[in-house]
């Protein structure tokens, strides 16, 4: 039976190869996501060693100190006694900062936020034998006026020896400029670890940059004697570690800095891997249909063996076989397609301007064993009830031609309706908004509205297809194949059902990004009255040492046709209890004129210097009132406590607690982290934005644009994350279209006698390229509407979602994207048809009417 299985698996190849092509994807998916994060934070991991391989125990702040602009620092009396600790070799002060942006020396333009912008004072200790720093041109800096440079920074800059270079500073908030006298590079003779900038100053200039005063460092790093381990030193180390600090091993260093990494790149992980299950999940359609078709096919062959004595279990085996070997191939070429995949990604990575750190491919065996099983598993879950009705086909069917009629779709019908009914109802449950049940709700009835229009495709085959078919059929040959699209309506919707995954998941996303962007837009046309916007580029949470000074915004002020100017600054503080939350210090009777703010209750501009204003949402969600007191954990200064002197309607451009400018000097630093400019009508706003520009040219993270170019950059935010679920979602559509070329290839051997009939009595080549388009055509509309539709539902059920959490004011149909996406289905499915249709076209008419 095991040889009778596999004679016949390989002596139809093609559906092997076609039926194989979605798992290959689904597993590419799985596959690149395991290697590529694998790869990467190997790589990482592998550059924080080589920074910590000669660190036996590092003294750094502990964590509940590490944000504190105040934090402890270590003074030389603090070296010496680490020093005297037995076991330890020598011990180094760490006196690094980042930040410090350096300038350009073209265009006198900052480098941009992204890879990290670091800091260090170098001395002696620095430049042994087997450090990890070398000079590789120049010399060392010996004055406070001298810096040296990595070579990757001089070349980002294009600074050399001798020339001039201007750096931000953002203790100061100020942009200075030394001389670079030196060039330096890491061990192996690389310009860079990671994509990042370096500066060497000497190290009490280092010290006066990043703490304001010589003699004090950061942290030390401890060597330890032949034989002392760093486990024992580090215990040694912990009872003269000074108050603020503790000692950790260089291992658990280099873990520590690269835990944000590994964050990261789970989430990366688990967003490739979502859109794998999307590609098998799509695949599976494809799987499913393939096997169904196969089975027809084979239907007398299979009841012959049933007749010879062969068992329903080994029937059932035969097709799982088949099965089987064909998840193990397609696996197999997933997992190299995966693998080349993580390869071009790193290489893009790289082209892109963010070199990575060096280190080979790292292929797991969680990667092997994951993509094996996931192709293998979903291959035989797909064709497991194919399988079965393999195993129904009674033996009297291999002596004689036997009409099985279809079964009837009522059961699966009604099925379908349930289903969607309780999908209904979930959503509903989303919709209201029930405490603790939202997300899951809509997670939930989103994943079985999906399931349940599937079942209903069936039913909607003849009612939807059938009217679309009579609009693009004309003359015979169409007509006979729109009921050939008609005649089997499971086989058409199973195929349809594919592409309405990757369509529903489409239009679902273009209906959120439409709304988001006209939310955008209504938001800041009608709630902002600033013609220009000072904005800051984050890469962490605000802290109040980001931005810029907000004395320069009081200097716009004086410029010709600006009438009004007000700075936010905003720190991430705990409030009544509640870590990572929001707080921005204003001058309140500004922005409440600035920002459109509807008082709800009480007063907007409080005169108390420990009043404040909160939004609505945050008052209900506390149980605040005018006149309540909360707590807040500020940066500098400990624990404050405020009142509450008025609630404000919440508005996307203003929300949270807001306090007065005078509380700044809690926060961990003095610089503003948005500006808003109002202007007097006839004013040049090009022309007051360039003056401003200037004044903020020090500052390399501060942008000033217009209004209208303030939400292009909000709007192409989302331009950028909906391209990118285009990208990937586009893969699992190919699937999909594939399927439809699978379904027509097979129907296609399915009917050859038919065809050579056809052929018999008239019809020509053309003619039967045309009928086959028409089947092609109608099973990619059908399945593109059903997306559509389904898609356009859930889009806006989830907007209305986030249009009652007020994260969103207005849901917005994308009209020209839907039209677009049921025009390019139709494209696609008449490409599709173009193979299919020349075989069918090109079938020996005598030998098609003497097929079995």
């Amino acid at each position: 039976m095991l040889r009778a299985t596999l004679k016949s698996l390989l002596s139809r190849k093609l559906r092997l190869v076609l039926s194989g092509f979605a798992i290959i994807l689904g597993v590419m998916f799985v596959a690149s996501a395991f290697v590529l994060t694998d790869s990467l934070g190997g790589r990482f991991e592998q550059l924080f060693q080589t920074i910590n391989k000669d660190v036996a125990v590092q003294v750094q702040v502990a964590d509940a100190a590490g944000d504190d602009p105040d934090r402890p620092l270590l003074t030389d009396a603090d070296l010496e006694r680490l020093a005297a600790v037995d076991g330890v070799r020598a011990v180094i002060g760490d006196a690094s900062s980042e930040g410090l942006t350096p300038f350009r020396k073209e265009n006198g333009k900052a480098l941009p936020p992204g890879a990290p912008h670091l800091a260090v004072g170098l001395g002696e200790d620095d430049f042994v034998a087997d450090s990890l720093l070398r000079v590789v041109e120049g010399r060392t800096a010996q004055t406070g006026s001298e810096v040296t440079l990595t070579r990757y920074t001089a070349e980002q800059t294009g600074h050399q020896i001798g020339d001039r270079i201007k750096i931000y500073v953002p203790r100061s908030a100020t942009s200075s400029e030394w001389t670079v006298v030196g060039l330096l590079e890491y061990s192996g003779g690389r310009a860079t670890l990671g994509g990042e900038t370096m500066i060497g100053f000497t190290v009490p200039e280092a010290q006066r940059l990043f703490y304001g005063r010589t003699g004090v460092f950061g942290g030390a790093q401890l060597q330890a004697d032949s034989g002392v381990s760093h486990e024992t030193l580090k215990e040694r180390v912990g009872t003269a570690v000074p108050t603020g600090f503790e000692a950790v091993t260089g291992e658990e260093a280099a873990e520590q800095q690269a835990a944000p990494l590994k964050q990261l790149l789970t989430f990366v992980n688990w967003f490739f891997l979502g859109f794998a299950l999307i590609a098998l999940l799509v695949g599976m359609f494809l799987i499913f249909n393939t096997f169904n078709i196969i089975i027809a096919q084979r239907s007398r062959e299979l009841a012959l063996l049933r007749a010879l004595g062969a068992s329903w279990g080994q029937v059932t085996g035969s097709v799982l076989v088949e099965a089987v070997v064909v998840g193990l191939i397609a696996s197999t070429l997933g997992l190299a397609a995966g693998i080349g995949v993580a390869v071009g990604l790193q290489a893009l990575i790289a082209a892109f301007g963010f070199p990575l750190p060096e280190g080979g491919l790292t292929v797991s065996g969680l990667a092997i064993g994951v993509s094996y099983l996931v192709g293998v598993v979903m291959t035989v879950i797909a064709a497991l009830i194919p399988a079965v009705r393999a195993a129904g086909v009674p033996p009297i069917a291999a002596m004689r031609d036997v009409v099985r009629p279809d079964k009837s779709l009522c059961g699966l019908t009604i099925t379908g309706g349930v289903v969607t009914l309780i999908s209904a109802l979930l959503l509903t449950v989303g919709l209201v908004g029930v405490d603790g049940l939202t997300a899951i709700a809509l997670g939930v009835g989103v994943l079985l509205a999906v399931v349940g229009v599937a079942l209903l495709s069936p039913a909607l085959t003849r009612p939807v297809a059938g009217t679309l078919g009579r609009l693009v059929t004309w003359g015979t040959a169409t007509g006979i194949g729109r009921r050939n699209t008609l005649r089997n309506p499971r086989r058409t919707a199973v195929t349809a059902a594919a592409l309405m995954v990757g369509v529903t998941l489409v239009s679902a996303v273009s209906v959120i990004g439409a709304s988001l962007k006209a939310s955008v837009t209504d938001l800041v046309e009608n709630n902002l009255s600033a013609a220009v916007i000072v904005t800051t580029a984050l890469v962490t949470p605000p802290s109040g040492r980001e931005g810029f000074d907000p004395a320069r915004l009081e200097q716009a002020s004086q410029i010709p046709g600006v009438t009004r100017t007000v700075s936010m600054h905003a720190a991430v503080v705990t409030v009544g209890g509640q870590a990572n939350s929001f707080i921005q210090a204003t001058d309140l009777p500004t922005a409440q004129a600035m920002f459109a703010l509807e008082d709800r209750s009480g007063t907007l501009t409080p005169t108390g210097e420990n009043d404040a204003i909160v939004d609505d949402g945050t008052a209900e969600t506390n149980g605040w009132r005018v006149g309540s007191t909360f707590v807040v954990d500020m940066p500098v200064g400990g624990a404050r406590t405020y009142t509450v002197a008025g609630i404000y309607q919440r508005t996307p451009v203003a929300s949270g607690v807001l306090v007065s400018d005078s509380q700044v000097r809690y926060f961990a630093g003095p610089l503003a982290l948005q500006g808003f400019v109002q202007v007097s009508d006839g004013a040049d706003i090009s022309a007051v934005t360039r003056q401003i520009e200037t004044l903020m040219s020090d500052y390399p993270l501060v942008s000033v644009v217009d209004q209208a170019t303030f939400i292009g950059q909000q709007t192409a935010a989302v331009d950028g994350l909906l391209a990118i679920f285009y990208v990937l979602l586009a893969l699992a559509i190919l699937v999909a279209f594939l399927g439809i070329v699978n379904t027509l290839v097979l129907s296609i051997y399915e009917r050859t006698r038919e065809l050579g009939l056809l052929r018999a009595v008239g019809m020509n080549r053309r003619q039967v390229r045309r009928m086959v388009r028409v089947e092609s055509l109608l099973m990619a509309v059908f399945g593109c509407l059903l997306g559509v539709g389904l898609g356009v539902a859930l889009g806006v059920t989830v907007t209305e979602v986030l249009r009652n959490a007020e994260a969103i004011t207005m849901v917005a149909l994308p009209y020209g994207q839907l039209i677009a996406f049921v025009v390019a289905a139709a494209l696609a499915g008449v490409v599709a048809a173009w193979w299919p249709a020349w075989r069918a076209s090109r079938l020996n008419v005598l030998d098609a009417i003497s097929y079995e």
